[in-house]
C-alpha cells in the first residue's frame, strides 16, 4: 500500500499541473474560475506546510499531501463536465 502511495502522489502531481496548466489556457469565462480553485487551495496548503515547517512541526507537509488529491479531483471534474456541456451544446 505504501508502494502505491508513493508512486501515486509524484503521478498525481504532475498530471494535475499539466491539467491545471491546460484549464487555465484553453478555458474561459466561468470555466476559468472553476480553475483556478484548485491553484488557491494548493497555495494555502503550502503556506500552511511552510508556516508550520517554521514552527517546527514535522507534519506541517500532510496539508499539500491531502490538499493535493482533492485538487486533483477537482480538475479532472471540471474537465469532464466541461467535455459534456460541450457535446450536449453541440447536439443541440
Amino acid at each position: 500500500m505504501e508502494e502505491l502511495f508513493v508512486t501515486y502522489l509524484p503521478v498525481a502531481a504532475v498530471m494535475w499541473l499539466v491539467l491545471q496548466v491546460a484549464a487555465l489556457r484553453t478555458l474561459d469565462g466561468r470555466w476559468r474560475t472553476a480553475a483556478w480553485l484548485p491553484i488557491y487551495t494548493v497555495g494555502a496548503a503550502v503556506a500552511v506546510a511552510v508556516l508550520g515547517f517554521m514552527a517546527g512541526s514535522n507534519l506541517a507537509p500532510i496539508w499539500v499531501v491531502f490538499a493535493l488529491p482533492l485538487c486533483f479531483v477537482w480538475i479532472v471534474a471540471l474537465w469532464i463536465v466541461r467535455g459534456l456541456a460541450w457535446l450536449v451544446s453541440r447536439s443541440t
